[in-house]
């Protein structure tokens, strides 16, 4: 046949049914049914799919890995499915597994699709590509190939859920790139195939319905998908397939990659200790919107904590890229804190104590900035503020009253000044309006509505009521504290900036020896434009930044590593 392209949308189809009765039992309260690698929800998935796709055509076979087989006639296409490929980390709660499609004919596959259906949120995705129409598609739209020739710092090779574990060997053997954790090799496939990662690997002896689809869209972005020995794999009558290990790419960065160790990889899985935030079952977000604006807040303040960290690195060359200063490792602390011991402020007293001492490579402590060049030049009141977005995220629907005395609460374990508490009590109103989804004009008018029934300080009342206007139009600047600039500053660039990327520029430039401003226009920003409104370049450089003691000259202990901020961003939704 010329073409498969008719028979892609009754994939498509299947592949978003069994999606709709996962994601349903993935939100069970007592969360998905099932344990270790079995879930019932799997073959109940696989049934779903095979009577879709047989119903069209009785005489195209049909392999399943939950299922079995189910002959077709000789030298008939045969679909290759896994309804759930991820199964393990899918009982535990984490999203990224995915429904696996692939149509094989003459021993190669001519149609695939991947359909991640609960990540990143409930919305999902769809990657597709078939024989007869020509590249790759994400949710029916194109995607442009971006498979590198070559491995560079910044590039990011996905590897299995359980690669946290095994940092240091992954590391080592995808140098110089940095590496990232997503569940599922067929997910894993797609992402690369549809230039949202560099390279992928799969270590534990992949099956055919595990890769097939996959290994479709590899090719149809251009790439290739080989094993340990550097061969294609290869596809019987049947369509039966297996490989030890399969790395994806350009062919030349596949078989680069498939010379590595990758046993050290493999013996080293569980000697990394991390401090892995994972979601209770059954208690992921359903409103996706929600969860993006949540995921978009966290990251940006991350993104905007690099980038201000970065800034000020870039003479010493000492900033491994991707790495958060001081204003996100502050945030991590405090929402690790949170998820941990819920609202003890005895024991976020210690963590924040446990932060300070760590030692942060120098000059990357938020509180050394110059008073002459930094906004929020005042160690307390930048260590406050700097906590004010895992803070909100936790208590996004709580009662306002609430949470603000909360809020207060906390900035007094730094700042007892009344300025940094209704500072950060008017930033809090802003930031719990975006996140409950009003726009931008809305959230600021309620956060300066907040401070004027309150009696905030009056410079913290100018800063809201001014922040339409520019600093120096605004009268906020004269003679206002910093914490009162930037109150205006955040607002402002809440309001005004057309793009996320635009109000973090802004923000370095106003604030260039420090990276606590950057992080909270970010985080703002990344709540007003949601996760996909900040770059996918920003946040995997974030999300993939692993600085270890010897291999990064400014290693940080693992608590501050920021690889695990979506899940951390979901957590704190659900946290009591």
């Amino acid at each position: 046949m010329d073409s498969f392209a008719p028979y892609l949308d009754l994939a498509i189809q299947a592949a978003r049914a069994a999606g709709d009765l996962l994601r349903a039992d993935f939100h069970r309260p007592l969360g998905p049914r099932g344990e270790h690698d079995k879930a019932p929800a799997d073959t109940e998935a696989e049934q779903v799919i095979r009577g879709i796709l047989l119903g069209g055509e009785g005489d195209w076979g049909f392999l399943g890995e939950e299922t079995g087989r189910v002959p077709g006639v000789p030298g008939a296409p045969v679909w290759v499915v896994d309804p759930n490929d991820g199964t393990r980390d899918y009982i535990r709660g984490r999203r990224g597994s995915s429904v696996s499609i692939a149509l094989v004919w003459n021993r190669r596959p001519v149609l695939g699709v991947v359909h991640p259906f609960g990540y990143p949120d409930d919305n999902g995705s769809v990657y597709a590509a078939v024989q007869g129409r020509e590249g790759v598609f994400k949710n029916g739209v194109p995607v442009p190939s971006n498979l590198p020739g070559k491995l560079e710092e910044t590039d990011v090779v996905l590897v299995s859920g359980g690669g946290d574990r095994a940092a240091r060997a992954n590391l080592h053997c995808t140098k110089p790139a940095r590496v990232m954790s997503i569940p599922s090799i067929a997910h894993r496939l797609a992402k690369v195939a549809a230039g949202e990662a560099a390279a992928t690997t799969s270590l534990y002896s992949p099956k055919t319905w595990d890769f097939a689809a996959g290994h479709c869209l590899i090719l149809a972005a251009g790439g290739a998908l080989v094993d340990q020995y550097g061969a294609d794999p290869v596809y019987d009558d049947e369509a039966n397939g297996t490989a030890p290990r399969l790395f994806a790419s350009s062919r030349a960065v596949a078989l680069e990659l498939s010379a590595r160790d990758w046993d050290m990889a493999f013996r080293s899985e569980r000697e990394t200790a991390m401090p892995i935030v994972r979601l209770a079952k059954g208690s992921g977000v359903k409103d996706s919107a929600l969860l993006s604006r949540a995921q978009g807040a966290l990251l940006g303040h991350l993104v905007g904590s690099a980038l201000g960290s970065a800034q000020r690195s870039a003479l010493n060359h000492t900033h491994t890229a991707g790495q958060i200063g001081s204003a996100g490792e502050i945030a991590i602390a405090c929402a690790r804190s949170i998820l941990d011991l819920a609202s003890d402020h005895k024991s976020l007293r210690a963590a924040y104590a446990a932060w300070s001492n760590s030692a942060p490579f120098e000059p990357d402590r938020a509180f050394e900035a110059a008073a002459a060049r930094a906004p929020l030049a005042d160690s307390l009141s930048a260590t406050a503020l700097s906590r004010l977005t895992p803070l909100a995220l936790w208590g996004h629907a709580a009662d306002t009253s609430l949470l603000i005395d909360k809020v207060r609460a906390d900035t007094g374990l730094t700042h007892p000044a009344p300025a940094a508490g209704d500072a950060a009590a008017v930033l809090t109103i802003a930031l719990q309006s975006l996140l409950h989804g009003k726009e931008a004009g809305e959230a600021v008018e309620a956060a300066h509505a907040f401070a004027r029934r309150s009696g905030c300080a009056p410079a913290i009342i100018d800063a809201a009521a001014g922040s339409n206007l520019p600093l120096n139009s605004a009268k906020v600047a004269v003679a206002a504290p910093e914490v009162a600039t930037a109150v205006h500053t955040i607002l402002f660039q809440l309001l005004t900036a057309p793009s996320f990327e635009d109000a973090l520029r802004a923000a370095i430039a106003l604030d260039p020896a420090s990276d606590v401003l950057p992080a909270l226009v970010g985080a703002y920003s990344g709540a007003r434009f949601g996760r996909d409104g900040i770059p996918e370049r920003l946040r995997n450089l974030v999300l993939s930044c692993r600085p270890m003691e010897g291999l990064s000259s400014t290693a940080r202990p693992s608590t501050y590593w920021a690889t695990d901020a979506m899940t951390i961003a979901e957590a704190l939704l659900t946290a009591r």
